[in-house]
């Protein structure tokens, strides 16, 4: 279960800051902060869900977790932890195996690539260039290409290659990349432009240029997928001083994200809770205690779903019926949760904490 609430908070940081990206920063002709910006929100959305914050601004301590209470035969009532990797984490490795696979084999295209005869190709992967020195404009492309040399390209899509071996299943990681790819290129026309002196010439010779399709961790002048947005950048005016303020947004943005996560996903230490709240007895003596007040109540098939909080005293409050059945099995439910004896309260490094609860009682007349 944590690592499923991890994966889903790192998704939802990831689109955050995308999406913070695409409305503020993606037009500007500030490159390198550009850059900076998506390796940061990389970087960030994977780690942010690990920090925990709360002991600066005191917010409660919630362990949420579900306990599924199945009727058995003769009306008995069995506690059971809800599982919820099953298949889905079958198929989320088998992806992750499947990245690995892909990822090994786009080496090997790129090891092989790198000892053929350079032809009409011209890109870049690490320290090492391919340009065929008879190219037209060799001087234009290898500057082009020193640039993805010296700015270390190639490890932005290497650190975005091995994210997405665990997030595979997460179409923002291919926006990211994309995004990163642009940025480069961004940066290396820039750059080579100065020394053809005509933004006009420039983008004509990407355009004359014999494309095909390079393996996805090079840095290529030949980028058919990217010219459009390549040749659009080259017209635009340079973004006035101004716009930097736009990039002192994504502070409180980030303080907002290790808030709220911080407050829903401290769980994910696994030194966090050293002990987590139980009932007096165990999930079983709490099953009979369940069994002995829910029986024969509802003559319905269905569930009754509530939550509620373990205080750090053990004492229950804000009891919920999150899903309800009918008005007699709710009432009974909630009733029969109030009435409980104190729970053992979670505990986090020695210290007495609140967690949160979700109880799924599921009713049957067959049993009643």
């Amino acid at each position: 279960m944590e690592g499923q609430f991890y994966l889903l908070w790192v998704s939802i940081l990831l689109g955050i800051f995308y999406l913070f990206y695409r409305l503020l920063f993606f037009r500007t002709t500030f490159f390198q902060l550009n850059r900076i910006y998506l390796l940061s929100a990389l970087f960030l959305s994977l780690t942010i869900p690990m920090l925990d914050i709360s002991t600066f601004f005191e917010l409660s301590k919630v362990d949420v977790w579900t306990v599924t209470l199945a009727p058995a035969n003769e009306g008995q009532v069995t506690a059971t932890l809800h599982d919820s990797m099953g298949w889905l984490s079958f198929i989320y490795w088998i992806g992750v195996v499947t990245q690995a696979i892909l990822l090994v084999i786009k080496f090997c295209a790129i090891s092989r690539q790198l000892k053929l005869p350079a032809g009409d190709s011209a890109f870049s992967f690490w320290r090492t260039k391919v340009i065929n020195p008879e190219l037209s404009n060799y001087k234009v492309v290898e500057a082009h290409e020193n640039v993805h040399v010296r700015q270390l390209h190639t490890l932005d899509l290497l650190i975005v290659e091995l994210i997405r071996l665990f997030f595979w299943f997460n179409p923002l990681i291919y926006c990211y990349q994309r995004s990163l790819k642009l940025v480069h290129e961004y940066l290396a026309d820039a750059y080579a432009v100065k020394l053809v002196g005509s933004k006009k010439e420039y983008a004509m010779m990407l355009f004359l240029r014999n494309f095909h399709v390079d393996p996805s961790l090079v840095n290529s002048l030949n980028n058919p997928s990217l010219l459009k947005s390549r040749v659009k950048m080259l017209d635009r005016k340079r973004s006035s001083p101004y716009h930097f303020i736009k990039y002192g947004f994504t502070f409180p943005l980030i303080a907002i994200m290790l808030v709220l996560c911080s407050s829903s996903t401290s769980y994910f230490n696994p030194d966090e809770y050293v002990q987590k709240a139980s009932f007096p007895g165990g999930q079983e003596a709490f099953g009979r205690m369940l069994m002995k007040s829910l029986s024969g109540v509802s003559e319905k098939n269905g569930q009754v779903v509530l939550s509620f909080t373990v205080e750090a005293d053990g004492r229950i409050t804000d009891e919920k019926i999150v899903k309800g059945l009918d008005e007699l099995s709710n009432d009974a439910v909630l009733r029969a949760v109030k009435q409980s004896t104190k729970w053992y309260p979670a505990q986090q490094n020695g210290r007495k904490v609140r967690s949160a609860y979700q109880i799924n009682v599921n009713f049957s007349a067959d049993n009643q």
